[in-house]
């Protein structure tokens, strides 16, 4: 039963590589939010499986294509600089903390040339992520009913909860993951025809459960994101000449804004009214409110990136830093320092690893954009271009998220960010490489092997 999962040459059917790794993926995408020490050992055993997997290469290797080279060489640059950083400066504790966080990138190299030798059977990963939404929606829900009408003291304090449904993490986390595993379903409804009418009902269910648990978390980063990510949307639909599914999308994302602000209206009110008090209470000289520590934090990130633009002050250089600043200057939020970054992406970088982390970062996304922009681009309307076409808008749709929610929290300091990041984005990065390399092959009007140097597992 297992083989099913996965398309190979049939005298290949012996090979573990396959089932192993969608089996890894499978335990780290189901646990990573609701159960993160799971998650950290499925993302450690995949890369495990990426080393593992290097004496393979002198069989299974075939041609990198420059937007695969440019992917690789943003993960290995990120990494790099960061190293650099890490032993120009001082070496605390809390620094090679957040080396192990940024070296995950360049770690994780080897699991992608493993993953293009194989092609995945993609109704059983559309449906695997499917069922991820639908569990992140169900696990919301029941901690939402937990804390409204059970002991708040018991199931809704500290750690449990955050004081919010988000499984096992922080909200901000949680959030946006979901809001990212939520726009794998829609794509799939997008994109792709001659689903079975039980794939069909399941993505349904996925996208509202999805959606559900990225709104209860009431994370103001991942709710940005939502018209961001629409919008995107609104733009491939008009462009690809599909006039009805943007009628669909603008229905239902009027109809998600409606119900959103039907059953958040308390909240939504109350948070209007505290963001409008916290500005004129900063205005007023008071910074102990949630926007002006975020005001004072921008301001302090900018001090220090001043003090060196280039180079930056190393790895967890904010905190410590920020604090001297904010005792030195009278009437600053005294969350300043406290954190370990200033809730930016950005400006989190620049103070670390100045403009040079900046292009790192930058290339972080640009790199693999190019390569699914590029890939969505030559998709054609055949059953292989739906597939190339879901994979890279998966892609894309996890940079958007990630782009508006780094404005709001520094996401790669945090290993839930940046493993998920990482892992997703190499995944549909080689599914649409061996799409294709096979297709390429069988339209050259050569067949496919299983086995010998440049052929991947597949059709």
């Amino acid at each position: 039963m297992l083989s099913s999962f996965t398309v190979r040459a049939p005298h290949c059917n012996r090979s573990p590589w396959p089932i192993l790794l969608l089996c890894v993926y499978g335990v780290y995408i189901f646990s990573a939010l609701t159960v993160p020490f799971v998650g950290k050992v499925a993302a450690g055993l995949l890369l495990l499986m990426g080393l593992s997997g290097l004496y393979r290469l002198k069989w299974h290797f075939y041609e990198l294509t420059g937007a695969e080279k440019l992917l690789l060489a943003s993960f290995a640059l990120f990494s790099l600089v960061s190293i650099i950083s890490f032993f120009y400066w001082s070496q605390t504790r809390e620094a090679r903390m957040s080396l192990e966080d940024y070296v995950t990138f360049m770690m994780l190299v080897p699991l992608y040339l493993l993953l293009r030798q194989f092609s995945f059977k993609l109704n059983w990963l559309v449906g695997l992520l499917a069922l991820v939404a639908i569990v992140l929606g169900c696990v919301s829900i029941a901690q939402f009913i937990a804390m409204k009408y059970y002991s708040t003291s018991i199931l809704a304090t500290g750690r449990v909860f955050w004081g919010r449904p988000s499984g096992g993490v922080n909200p901000m986390r949680y959030g946006a993951i979901s809001l990212v595993v939520m726009a794998f379903s829609l794509n799939a409804i997008l994109v792709l025809r001659q689903k079975t009418l039980w794939l069909k009902l399941l993505l349904v269910v996925a996208c509202c459960l999805g959606l559900i648990a990225c709104l209860l978390t009431q994370v103001r980063g991942s709710w940005l994101a939502i018209p961001v990510l629409m919008l995107a949307y609104a733009v491939y639909l008009y462009r690809a000449g599909n006039p009805k599914f943007i009628f669909a999308l603008v229905v239902g994302g009027v109809i998600v804004v409606v119900v959103a602000v039907a059953s958040q209206t308390p909240i939504l009110k109350k948070r209007a009214q505290l963001i409008v008090s916290n500005i004129e209470m900063y205005q007023q000289g008071n910074a102990q409110t949630s926007i002006g520590a975020r005001i004072d934090m921008f301001k302090a990130a900018g001090i220090l990136i001043k003090r060196n633009p280039v180079f930056g002050l190393g790895l967890n250089s904010y905190s410590d830093n920020a604090t001297e600043i904010r005792k030195s200057t009278p009437g600053m939020s005294r969350e300043v320092g406290r954190w370990a970054n200033p809730h930016n992406e950005i400006l989190q970088v620049m103070v670390e690893k100045g403009v040079i982390g900046l292009i790192t970062l930058l290339f972080l996304f640009v790199a693999p954009g190019y390569l699914f922009l590029l890939a969505l681009g030559r998709a054609g309307d055949s059953y292989v271009g739906q597939q190339i076409k879901y994979y890279a808008l998966c892609g894309l749709g996890l940079l958007i998220v990630y782009a508006v929610v780094g404005q709001t929290v520094a996401l790669f300091e945090h290993d839930v960010f940046n493993h998920f990041f990482a892992l997703m984005v190499l995944l549909f990065a080689s599914q649409i490489r061996v799409l294709e390399y096979m297709d390429g092959r069988i339209k050259e009007g050569g067949v496919m092997q299983g086995s010998g140097a440049g052929a991947p597992y597949g059709y």
